[in-house]
Formats: C-alpha cells, structure tokens, sequence
C-alpha cells in the first residue's frame, strides 16, 4: 500500500512539473508568434544558462543557478539515480551527476536543469548497452560503439520535488528532449526516465527499479 501511494504522487507530480513545462513553451510561441516553433529559445548558439536564463522567465522561478558550485546553489544537485541500472566498464552502477548545468527552481519545489548541445542535429559515437544495462562487449572483450544521429537541441532534466528524495529518474525525476517544435520523443531513453513518463501521461504508473550506486552486476 505504501509504495502505490508513493507511486500515485510520483505520477501527479511528474503530470504537474510536465504541464508547467508544456504550459511555458506555449507561452513562449504566443508571446513571439511562433506556434510550433521554440527554436527562437532552445537557440543552439546560446549557452546552456544563457537558455536557462530566459526559459526560468516563463516559470515561477524562485532561484537560478549556473551551477553546482556555489554553497547557495549546491544543495539542488544530488547525483540522481537511473531508472535502471546502467553499469560502467567496472561493472559498477552508476548515477548520473549534472552539476555543471545551469539549473531553475520553481517555486512549487521543483528544479529543472538545462543543457543545451551546440546543434541540433549531430552524428555521435554513443556506447551500446545490454538489456541489463551492461557494457556491450565483442568476443574479444572490447566494448562496443555505434553511431547515431541525434536530433535535439537540448534535455531539460526535471525533478518533481528538488533536491529531495528520492531522486529517481522514473520516479521523480525525469529527462526530456527538446528539438526546433518543442517536446520530442527522437531518441528518448528509457534509463532517464523516458517510458516512465510517457507512461504516467497515459494514465499508467511509474517505471523504475530500485539499486544502489556502486552495486555489482548480478
């Protein structure tokens, strides 16, 4: 009973923080007569902070940060967990760090971090992962890459109730990926919490599973 009460005000806030996101872009195509089209906003020759800067201006924003390393601003970045598993080459679980983004507070309590990429279409060289969130390796024990073309100007990492706990994408954090028309799905990924959301906005609930930094592969 505990974990689906958790879980009912995991997906409420996970509906709310999305909304106020949705609800800020469509502002900003009123505001500038571009329906359809943030790109004016997510401008990928504009700093990260620079987009979070004016993005921050369509929210009740209580505090900007540029990063993690003022004493003021340290407390909003906790390392958040994957919502599942991704190991290193050590075979360790890993979280995910993003202290060196620009970063809002809202003031119902949650954050949302800004990266911006300096494009928005790429070709990159991304690691191949296992189901089970391992390292691909070839027969001769080398990890494998592939290539991919990414299309999106920016992720916006959004965590429902800041820096508390338990920050868990899927649960109450989550990634979006934002192209030229605003909130896409090109290239989503699972670990950051993708499918849990799309989920959740479908009326279902949370995906997530539970491990701890540091855990070995099983």
């Amino acid at each position: 009973m505990i974990a689906d009460y958790k879980n009912k005000e995991f997906a409420t806030r996970a509906r709310r923080t999305y909304s106020l996101i949705s609800q800020a872009l469509q502002r900003y195509e009123a505001d500038n007569g571009t329906p359809g089209d943030v790109s004016g906003l997510f401008n990928p020759s504009m700093t990260s902070f620079e987009v979070a800067e004016n993005f921050s201006k369509y929210f009740n924003t209580l505090k900007l940060c540029q990063n993690s390393s003022s004493a003021q601003c340290k407390r909003f970045y906790p390392e958040i967990a994957y919502a599942s598993a991704i190991y290193n080459e050590n075979g360790e679980a890993t979280y995910q760090a993003l202290g060196g983004f620009p970063l809002f507070v809202v003031n119902d309590g949650s954050t949302i971090v800004v990266r911006m990429y300096p494009s928005c279409e790429e070709d990159v060289v991304y690691s191949k992962y296992n189901p089970d969130g391992t390292l691909a390796q070839d027969k001769d024990g080398n990890f494998i890459t592939y290539e991919a073309t990414r299309r999106y100007c920016a992720i916006l990492y959004f965590d429902t109730n800041g820096p508390a706990g338990p920050n868990k994408f899927g649960a109450d954090a989550f990634g979006i990926l934002i192209d030229q028309k605003g909130i896409t799905k090109n290239g989503d990924w699972a670990p950051i919490g993708s499918n849990s959301l799309y989920n959740i906005l479908q009326g279902g609930n949370p995906i997530y599973t539970k491990y701890n930094k540091g855990d070995k592969v099983k």
